[in-house]
């Protein structure tokens, strides 16, 4: 699905491919990225605290 929808955008014309991924996730799905040719382009830390109400 991955693939088929990189070369739906390309036929389209679309030169760039950007995603969001947790570089934490122990899915295995940062090593499917890159398999394919995706890059770290830049890395965010999102801090959360929960407040109450």
């Amino acid at each position: 699905m991955l693939l088929t929808g990189l070369d739906r955008l390309k036929a389209k014309g679309v030169d760039t491919a950007l995603l969001g991924v947790d570089s934490e996730n122990p899915s295995g799905a940062l090593r499917l990225y890159q398999s394919v040719g995706f890059r770290q382009l830049f890395a965010n830390i999102v801090y959360c605290k929960e407040l109450s109400v």
